[in-house]
């Protein structure tokens, strides 16, 4: 049982790590699905989106 919970920490930890990742891939990025305006919610709404995205093609990869 501590080895279980041992790799949950681990995970954890990765998981944030790799979100962290997401996050930077996604603002690098999201500049050209937006318009040189754009400013506030536009923004955060389109890179929450965008992380959506990437989290569902990850999830369905994992999956298969």
């Amino acid at each position: 049982m501590a080895k279980i919970k041992q790799m949950n920490i681990v995970a954890e930890e990765i998981s944030v790590d790799i979100l962290e990742e997401i996050y930077k891939q996604c603002d690098w990025q999201l500049g050209q699905f937006l318009p040189e305006a754009a400013e506030g919610n536009q923004v955060n709404e389109t890179h929450s989106y965008l992380v959506e995205l990437v989290v569902n093609h990850l999830t369905n990869r994992i999956k298969k």
